[in-house]
Formats: C-alpha cells, sequence, structure tokens
C-alpha cells in the first residue's frame, strides 16, 4: 500500500526536513507534518480501489486497501484538525495553502488524470506548500515561511515539466507539438521565476540562500527541456533531481 511514485518520496521529505530544520519543532507544525504523512499515504490505496493498478490488485488487495485508506484517511484529517485547533489563530489561514492544490490533485484522481501535467503540478505545489504552516506554526517569520515553499515549488514543478519533455518525446511514438509546448513553459517558468527573484532580491524581499537554492534546480529543468535525455536515463535524471533538492535543501538549512 505504498506509494509506487519514488520521486514523490523526496518531494515530500525535503520541504519537511527544510522546514523543521530552519524553523523548528511545535505540536501544531508537528501535527501538520504527520497529516502530511498520512495523506501521502492515501494515495496507493486510492488507486487500488479505483481500479488503476489493475483489476487483479482490485481484487487481491482490496481488504488492505480499505484499512489503509481508512487509517490514513482518519488519521490525516485528525491530525490536521487539532493542528488547526493548537495553532496561534492569525497562523490558521495558512493550513488552506497546502489544501488549495491538494484539492486540484484529488479532482485530478478522480477523472484519471493524476498523470497528466496539471496533477503532477498540483501534487508538486501540495508538498512544497505544506512549509508555509509548518514553519509559521514553529514561529518563523512568514519570509522564512515563503523562501521554503517557494524554493521546493520553484524546483518541482520546473523539474516536473522538464520530465514530461523526455517523455512526450518518445510516448506513443512522440508528440511533438506538446514536446515543445511543455519546453516552452518550461523555459518560460524558469525564466520568470530567475528575475522574480533577482528583482525580490534588490528589493530585499528575499535572500541570497534563496536565489542559490533555487538556481541549480532552473538551470537543471531549462538544460534537461533543451536537451533531453534518451528515456533509458531517466533513473540518472530522477536521481540528479533527488540531488538538486538535497542541495536545495541544504543551502536554505545553512543560510536562513
Amino acid at each position: 500500500m505504498l506509494p509506487r511514485e519514488h520521486g514523490a518520496y523526496g518531494q515530500l521529505a525535503f520541504p519537511l526536513i527544510t522546514s523543521f530544520a530552519v524553523a523548528g519543532f511545535s505540536t501544531a507544525a508537528t501535527l501538520i507534518g504527520l497529516s502530511a504523512v498520512a495523506a501521502f499515504l492515501v494515495h496507493e490505496p486510492l488507486l487500488v480501489l479505483l481500479g488503476r493498478r489493475g483489476v487483479r490488485a482490485g481484487r487481491d488487495h482490496r481488504r488492505a486497501a480499505i484499512g489503509a485508506l481508512g487509517g490514513a484517511g482518519i488519521f490525516a484529517i485528525g491530525a490536521g484538525l487539532i493542528a488547526g485547533v493548537v495553532m496561534p489563530p492569525p497562523m490558521r489561514w495558512s493550513l488552506v495553502l497546502p489544501l488549495i492544490p491538494a484539492a486540484c490533485f484529488t479532482i485530478a484522481i478522480a477523472l484519471g488524470r493524476e498523470k497528466r501535467a496539471l496533477g503532477e503540478v498540483a501534487a508538486a505545489l501540495t508538498f512544497s506548500f505544506v512549509s508555509v504552516p509548518i514553519c509559521l506554526a514553529s514561529g518563523a517569520p512568514m519570509r522564512t515561511a515563503l523562501s521554503v515553499a517557494g524554493t521546493f515549488a520553484s524546483i518541482f514543478v520546473t523539474a516536473t515539466l522538464a520530465v514530461r519533455v523526455v517523455i512526450l518525446r518518445v510516448r506513443g511514438g512522440g508528440d511533438p507539438r506538446r514536446e515543445r509546448a511543455t519546453r516552452a513553459a518550461v523555459l518560460m517558468l524558469a525564466l520568470v521565476i530567475g528575475v522574480a527573484l533577482l528583482a525580490a532580491l534588490a528589493r530585499h524581499a528575499t535572500s541570497w540562500p534563496t536565489l542559490a537554492a533555487v538556481a541549480p534546480g532552473l538551470v537543471g529543468a531549462a538544460w534537461l527541456s533543451l536537451l533531453p535525455p534518451p528515456p533509458t536515463r531517466l533513473r540518472t535524471v530522477g536521481w540528479t533531481l533527488v540531488t538538486t533538492s538535497a542541495t536545495a535543501a541544504a543551502i536554505l538549512i545553512a543560510g536562513l
């Protein structure tokens, strides 16, 4: 009943680790983190029950999937509600930030489109935006919370779209039109994020560690979209993206 999408483990882990490392622990923050992990564990049993893992898996593992879905789902909702009660009232609004992309991802699953670009982007934003309520609940300033969330959102979204360029290049014989559109989206997004960070830095609205953490991810995504490797090297690409995320986490932890 564990999620099969190995890249998602990194998308969950790095924002959580970074948030707790830079902001510290509190009861509310810990509950939010546990709720996020439990919500992550809902994914696989839900797909099994929906038949997305095949008829045999749905038949043979139905009881285990129901138990896992019920247990993880109840824990995720309960921990989230308790976190909302115990965290300072002025910070409660931040819980909405990860819930919005999470709702979009849930709709994508219901429509069978979780593997489409919008579904994958929604998942990446959900993982990233959990950083905001965790940091705020632990007493970190908004600037720190947004730095962590913005860094990982930038890296995860551009990397997700860049990997799609590689897949669109060969899947079903290739889709040149969608490949070009996705490549353009990656390059434009990387450019906009880079310019926005430089402008924010000039206005002292962000810090050098944030820019240093984001930059390798943006460059890597742009490079990957411009020179996509063969699908046989996707595993290497995956580990490269993990390394980029780990480097970003280390820079933020050291600099914030």
